[in-house]
């Protein structure tokens, strides 16, 4: 009876050590060196669609047109920019111009139908950190930039913590 007790918690045991070694390894330090960038981008496109072929979407193809992106560090209204803040804090430029019909039908092939352009809004997060003399640029949520934005305002040191294999910031803490 203990040897079956002692064998059901070796088993635990292994289990946990197994469980553990398959969690991500992160990195954190605390540094007053970084900055947050929110580069915002809108891009005009248009769908292509394969004519009498509405049940099948690899029939379909995306034509990217005009696109305009602007870098918002640390929170500051940067000079280009046209509208904002918006409801996530962000500055935006000014609006590409909209492709013509002219230029949407000399990108449509042969028996493809043309839907509407639309006009799509992408933001790309970072966060630049000085890491052991080293600075690193990399990627990052919205989150993490707005705490980010809201420490380098009150001149607050970061705690950064990195995700797997350092690839990503995946979480701050304002000091």
């Amino acid at each position: 009876m203990i040897l079956g007790r002692h064998y059901a918690s070796g088993l635990l045991l292994g289990g946990m050590v197994a469980l553990s070694a398959c969690q991500p390894v992160t990195t954190n330090f605390t540094t007053t060196d970084y900055s947050a960038v929110a580069t915002v981008t809108y891009t005009w496109q248009v769908r292509y669609n394969k004519k009498n072929s509405q049940d099948r979407p690899n029939d379909t193809r995306l034509e990217k047109f005009d696109t305009v992106s602007l870098a918002n560090q640390n929170g500051v209204r940067p000079g280009s920019a046209v509208t904002g803040p918006d409801s996530e804090g962000l500055f935006w430029p000014e609006l590409p111009p909209e492709p013509t019909v002219n230029d949407v039908e000399f990108r449509q092939g042969e028996n493809e139908q043309a839907e509407a352009p639309e006009l799509i809004k992408s933001v790309v997060y970072e966060l630049t950190v000085d890491q052991a003399g080293q600075q690193k640029t990399l990627p990052t949520k919205y989150e993490v930039y707005r705490e980010a934005i809201k420490a380098h305002a009150a001149q607050r040191p970061l705690q950064v913590i990195l995700g797997p294999q350092d690839g990503s910031v995946i979480k701050v803490n304002v000091q």
